[in-house]
């Protein structure tokens, strides 16, 4: 949001441009903190979108006024036709032969909170004729107005739409041609087959877009783009294409196409299709069934994990897997005990760690306050008193960056030592857990034997006593030969409870 107006504000208050800032003024607000007043304003009437400001040129013919004159023009104008209702920048610049005046103001009111309306015609009904009356008073020529159109300097008018349409564009060529090039020349020689005509002035490289009047400076498009910071880039762009192609195993690649145009049906083949779907000629294809099978799928990866891990340790018995379990608790203690003891050693050092914190998160935006940009003066404050303090404690920051790397990778390491036996705990567990149900299903199987034992012996018990009650007034021997043969765990009682076989009474010697 406040990148457009910061670049603006740097531009115009320029100290090789203005005397070191002797030709800066502002109204309505401070030269030193007006962006952070106007973003202020912003906020206050929730009004950050869309157009953040306006700049107005004001230029003077060739050797014509004085710049200290041409600044007393420029402040009276600003008063006269903002008055008191928007917050403005401005500031002369004598760089050039042509003397000329820069006004930057906020697009909302400081006092009601509207945003500023610019209409077509307004610069030739409202702003040329304060302009025409100022210069009048202070002797200086004027420019005629044409009522219905805009006078501005068509110079100007270029130069305020160049910069900005072009940026975006330019910026997109320059990383191309950075991501290609050899050298700082060649990445050169490259924007010129792009279509831009390079010069080279005082160590900084300056694009002019093709159809354009005025050369752009490649520091103007972005603080990243001197000649040093190029030349890195190219440099770090060699190295890594160089260590991927050392790394890289070739390969070949398959390709498969299916080549086979496809014809949609035609209506009457939808209809005939439809036909046979109905009539049970053309049958649907059946869906498929791998969910059925997801769970068992499951059980026989975790079975077969179990069993190599068996495998793997040479596990034997129940009792093995017990033990290896205790040892893995016993691990587990000691590298909580280790991490315990990581702790007590950065205790001393968490203030520096906690300033390391503060600095790395301001460094970024610190550089850009170096580099001019107002905006990020607080994150700069910031990050300059935590540097202080650190160095004030007896640490540099580049030892503290050590010491937080160091400690970072011992965490590291027993977190992941404790995943590992975490994992292979969890294994053994699961083990134990399948013995323990196998156990039981063991338990279970010999109840059941006894239960068709039991229903078998009934059967033989029942098959006896019919065979005493076929044997009227049998001899006693043939009838003690069957006592002989019955179970001995048959009860009598069990006889007796059994209905006597065609009501008749049993012999003495069965009794």
């Amino acid at each position: 949001m406040a990148m457009h107006l910061a670049n603006a504000i740097s531009y115009i208050t320029d100290e090789e441009k203005t005397q070191r800032g002797a030709l800066v003024g502002s109204h309505n607000c401070n030269v030193d903190s007006a962006l952070q007043e106007m973003l202020a304003i912003k906020r206050k009437y929730g009004k950050i979108d869309k157009r953040q400001g306006y700049h107005f040129i004001i230029s003077f013919k060739k050797q014509e006024v004085r710049p200290e004159t041409a600044m007393e023009i420029t402040q009276k104008f600003v008063e006269k036709y903002f008055g008191d209702d928007f917050q403005c920048l401005y500031a002369t610049h004598d760089n050039t032969e042509h003397v000329h005046s820069h006004i930057l103001f906020n697009s909302v009111s400081w006092r009601t909170g509207k945003k500023y309306r610019y209409e077509k015609g307004d610069w030739a009904r409202e702003i040329q004729p304060i302009v025409n009356e100022l210069c009048k008073e202070y002797g200086l020529s004027i420019q005629d107005i044409e009522i219905g159109t805009e006078k501005e300097p068509k110079k100007w008018d270029k130069t305020k739409q160049g910069i900005f349409k072009w940026n975006h564009q330019i910026r997109l060529d320059v990383e191309d041609s950075i991501s290609f090039a050899n050298n700082y020349e060649n990445f050169l020689k490259l924007m010129e087959l792009k279509g831009y005509e390079t010069r080279r002035q005082s160590g900084e490289a300056y694009l002019k877009p093709m159809g354009e009047k005025r050369f752009i400076r490649l520091t103007d498009i972005s603080a990243h783009y001197t000649k040093e910071s190029i030349e890195d880039q190219i440099e770090k762009g060699i190295r890594r294409n160089t260590v991927r192609t050392e790394n890289r195993t070739p390969r070949i690649i398959g390709c498969r196409k299916n080549y086979r145009r496809y014809i949609p049906p035609t209506s009457y083949q939808k209809a005939f299709l439809a036909k046979m779907y109905r009539t049970g000629q053309l049958k649907r294809k059946p869906y498929s069934q791998m969910w059925r099978y997801k769970e068992e799928a499951a059980k026989f990866e975790k079975l077969q994990s179990q069993y190599l891990y068996l495998c793997r340790h040479s596990i034997r018995s129940a009792e093995e897997l017990e033990k290896r379990k205790k040892n893995l608790d016993i691990r587990m203690g000691d590298l909580d005990e280790a991490r315990h003891q990581m702790y007590k050693r950065r205790y001393p050092h968490k203030s520096a760690l906690a300033l390391l914190k503060i600095i790395e998160e301001n460094e970024t935006r610190a550089s850009y306050y170096r580099q001019g940009s107002l905006f990020y003066a607080s994150n700069y404050e910031r990050w300059r008193e935590a540097a202080e303090i650190l160095v004030q404690k007896g640490y540099t920051i580049k030892q503290v960056s050590e010491m937080k790397e160091a400690y970072q990778r011992e965490l590291a390491s027993v977190a992941k030592a404790k995943r590992e036996l975490k994992k292979e705990e969890n294994l053994i567990s699961g083990i134990l857990s399948g013995r323990s149900r196998a156990q039981v299903m063991e338990i279970a199987v010999p109840e059941i034997n006894a239960l068709n034992k039991a229903q078998e012996n009934i059967k033989e018990t029942d098959s006896i006593r019919k065979a005493i009650s076929a044997g009227k007034g049998g001899d006693a021997e043939n009838t003690g030969s069957i006592w002989a043969e019955m179970p001995a765990h048959t009860e009598a009682g069990h006889l007796e409870k059994q209905p006597a076989h065609n009501g008749k009474k049993q012999p003495e010697q069965a009794r």
